[in-house]
């Protein structure tokens, strides 16, 4: 399958627009286990912790610094995370 020059700049510019990118975060965070910090570094680099920033302050989400997991808000890994810090 070829690839024209528009589709590239397309898939480029998408994996690079900020708002595409905090979507994209949010969306991985509302798994059940979250997404793992790895996981979007090497998807997005640092843009993906930008994303998670602005996700933590605007109350969308939690960021599990011990095991390096982001959590969207209403994501059921959220309680488990609590649970297993004792937090709940």
């Amino acid at each position: 399958m070829k690839v024209t020059r528009a589709q590239l700049r397309k898939i480029i510019s998408e994996r690079l627009d900020p708002r595409k990118i905090k979507a994209n975060v949010y969306e991985m965070g509302s798994r059940p286990n979250g997404v793992d910090l790895d996981t979007l570094n090497s998807m997005y680099g640092t843009p993906a912790f930008d994303a998670i920033d602005e996700l933590v302050e605007e109350n969308m989400g939690i960021l599990d610094e011990e095991e390096g997991i982001y959590y969207s808000r209403g994501s059921v890994g959220i309680q488990k995370m609590l649970n297993r810090r004792g937090l709940s």
